[in-house]
C-alpha cells in the first residue's frame, strides 16, 4: 500500500494495526504540505457494510470540534472502506492506564473535554456508541481528542471479553434488552470511562459476556470515592449519576453535564482545590479575534457614516441596569432570614399531607435551606422525612414500572422472582427460584436468555463477596407480630388474629421453621 493513492491521499508509511484494519499516514495528493491518518478496513468483507460505508459516515465530516478527530474524507477503495481523518500525535488512555489510574483532576479535564465534545456532536445528531478509553486521545499539551465517532453504527463488533479495556465493559444496560442507542447511552459509556480512568479498572469485571450483561443491568458498581481516597464526594457523586441504569435518571443531555461540571468546579474551588479548566476554543475564535481590527480598518473612511452608539453604552439604558443589579445584590443581604424553627414549622403541614408530591416542595422549599443554613438543626427530623420521601418515591416506581410491564413467561417470572429476593437479601430463596428457571427450561430455546442470567446469578452467588447470609438471630418484630395475634384471639377477635397469622404465613413462606410456630399457634 506504500506509495498507493486511496482516494485524495497518497500513503506514505504505516502507523497501526487493529482488529478492523490499518491505519497509514498519507498526504493530500494536491496539497502534500496536509497529513492525514488514513484506516483501510481490510478485516470487514461485508459487502451490504461497505456499500453504505460513505452515507453512514457522511454526517461525520459536519463535525468541526477540537475535541473531536476531523474527518476529512470516507469512501471505499479497492472494495475496502477507508476513512481519512486529522492525523494527530499523542497517548490513548488506553496506553495511559498501563501505568496507573490518572489524577482525579486530571480525569476532571477530560470530563469537562468530552463533554463539550458530545455536546457538539449530538446536536448534529451524531452519536459516538463505542466510547472506551481506547478512543480518547490526549495530546502533549493535554487536549483530548476523541476518535472513532459513528463507526460502531457501520462495522458492529462483537463486546470483548477482556474485562480491562473491553467495549462490552462500557456498554449501557438499554443495549442488553435491545433498546434503541440514545444521547444518555453515550453518558453512561463517558461515566464509565471515567471510572475506569480513576480507579484503574472499569466498573463490572466479568468472567463471561452473560455475566457482564448480568451485572450492567441489575448490579451496582462500586463507588469510585470507596477505591480513590482523595476523590472529592462531588465528583464521586457526579460519575454515580451517569452510570444509572435508568436513562432517564442520568444528566438530559451533555450541556445538562457540562452545567453539572460548572457547578463541581464551583464548590470544588470554594473548598480550596487548584483546578486547571480547559479553555474553550470554538471554530471561529481566531475570527472573533480578527473582527476589531477589521471595524478599524473601516474608520479610516472619512465618508463613512457614523454609527450609533450600541445600546448597552447608552447611559439611558446602563444606569438603570446598574441600579436593578445593585439592588438585586442587597436585597437578599438585607432581607432578613427565616429561623430555623419558621422553616421547620412552614413545612410541616406539607409532611403532614397524603399527597407525596407535597413532601417533595416541603424539602425544596424549606428543609433543604434548613439543612444548608442551620445544619445542627432538626437532623433526626430531616432524616426521617427523607427516609419516608424516599421509600414513597421507590413505591410508585415499583408499581408504575410493574404496570408497564409486558407479559412475562413463567421462566422469565422465575428469574425476576429470584432477583428480588437477592436484592431482598434472601439468597437461599433466590439460589432454589433460579435454580427452578435453569433445571424447567434448560431444553427450551426460546428461554435461554432467563436461562442464561439466571445461571449468572447462581454463579455470583456461589462467589465468595455474595455468598448467602446466615438468618439474623433477633426475630423480635416477628415475635411481636405472633403476641399481638394471639392477644386478639384472647379477647375474642378470631378474625383479627386470623388475618395476622395468614399474613405471616405469607410472609415467612420462605422459613420454614416459621411455619411450624404459625401452625402451633393457629391451634392453640
Amino acid at each position: 500500500m506504500i506509495g498507493a493513492r486511496v482516494g485524495n491521499w497518497f500513503v506514505e508509511a504505516e502507523l497501526a494495526r487493529g482488529a478492523l484494519g490499518v491505519v497509514y499516514r498519507a498526504c493530500r495528493y494536491d496539497d502534500p504540505q496536509q497529513a492525514a491518518a488514513v484506516k483501510l478496513f481490510t478485516a470487514v468483507r461485508d459487502r451490504a457494510a461497505v456499500e453504505r460505508f460513505s452515507a453512514e459516515l457522511l454526517p461525520l465530516q459536519r463535525l468541526d470540534h477540537v475535541n473531536i478527530v476531523k474527518t476529512y474524507e470516507c469512501g471505499i477503495h479497492g472494495g475496502l472502506a477507508f476513512i481519512a481523518t486529522e492525523l494527530i500525535s499523542g497517548t490513548d488512555c488506553a496506553q495511559r492506564l498501563a501505568s496507573g489510574p490518572l489524577p482525579w483532576q486530571d480525569v476532571l479535564s477530560i470530563a469537562v473535554q468530552a463533554a463539550r465534545a458530545l455536546k457538539h456532536a449530538h446536536n448534529r445528531q451524531v452519536l459516538h456508541r463505542d466510547l472506551k478509553p481506547a478512543h480518547l486521545m490526549l495530546t502533549p499539551d493535554g487536549t483530548l481528542k476523541i476518535l472513532a465517532f459513528g463507526l460502531a453504527k457501520v462495522f458492529p463488533s462483537p463486546p470483548s471479553h477482556t474485562p480491562a479495556i473491553g467495549t462490552g465493559a462500557y456498554l449501557p444496560p438499554e443495549t442488553a434488552s435491545g433498546k434503541p442507542f440514545t444521547r444518555r447511552s453515550d453518558l453512561y459509556s463517558l461515566g464509565g470511562v471515567l471510572y475506569t480512568l480513576l480507579t484503574g479498572r472499569p466498573p463490572f469485571v466479568a468472567h463471561s459476556l452473560v455475566e457482564l450483561m448480568h451485572k450492567q443491568c441489575y448490579t451496582l458498581p462500586e463507588r469510585p470515592a470507596l477505591l480513590v481516597a482523595d476523590l472529592p464526594p462531588e465528583l464521586d457523586e457526579l460519575i454515580c449519576h451517569l452510570l444509572e441504569k435508568n436513562p432517564a435518571r442520568r444528566p438530559a443531555s451533555a450541556a445538562a453535564l457540562i452545567e453539572d461540571l460548572e457547578r463541581l468546579r464551583g464548590k470544588l474551588e470554594r473548598h480550596g482545590a487548584k483546578l486547571v479548566w480547559p479553555a474553550k476554543i470554538t471554530p471561529d475564535t481566531a475570527e472573533v479575534a480578527a473582527l476589531p481590527a477589521t471595524l478599524g480598518g473601516l474608520g479610516t473612511d472619512e465618508t463613512r457614516s457614523p454609527e450609533p452608539r450600541p445600546l448597552l453604552k447608552r447611559p439611558g439604558v446602563v444606569i438603570p441596569l446598574f441600579l436593578v443589579s445593585v439592588a438585586a445584590l442587597l436585597v437578599p443581604l438585607l432581607w432578613p432570614k427565616p429561623s430555623a424553627a419558621e422553616l421547620f414549622t412552614a413545612a410541616q403541614p406539607l409532611l403532614e399531607s397524603q399527597n407525596p408530591d407535597d413532601w417533595q416542595t416541603a424539602f425544596e422549599k424549606y428543609l433543604d435551606p434548613l439543612a444548608q443554613k442551620y445544619p445542627d438543626a432538626y437532623k433526626t427530623e430531616i432524616a426521617t422525612a427523607r427516609l419516608k420521601l424516599q421509600d414513597r418515591r421507590d413505591l410508585q416506581r415499583a408499581l408504575a414500572e410493574g404496570a408497564a410491564a409486558a407479559p412475562q413467561s413463567e421462566a422469565e417470572r422465575g428469574y425476576r422472582v429470584g432477583l428480588r429476593l437477592a436484592q431482598a437479601g434472601e439468597f437461599d430463596a433466590a439460589q432454589r427460584w433460579w435454580g427452578a428457571v435453569v433445571h424447567a427450561f434448560a431444553a427450551v430455546p426460546a428461554e435461554q436468555r432467563w436461562v442464561d442470567l439466571a445461571q449468572a446469578g447462581l454463579a455470583s452467588l456461589n462467589r465468595s463477596p455474595l455468598r448467602p447470609r446466615p438468618t439474623p438471630p433477633d426475630q423480635a418484630t416477628l415475635h411481636q407480630a405472633l403476641q399481638h395475634a394471639k392477644q386478639l384471639a384472647a379477647a375474642g377477635q378470631h378474625a383479627e388474629a386470623h388475618a395476622i397469622l395468614t399474613a405471616l404465613e405469607l410472609l415467612t413462606e420462605h422459613k420454614p421453621e416459621w411455619r411450624k410456630i404459625i401452625d402451633e399457634t393457629r391451634q392453640k
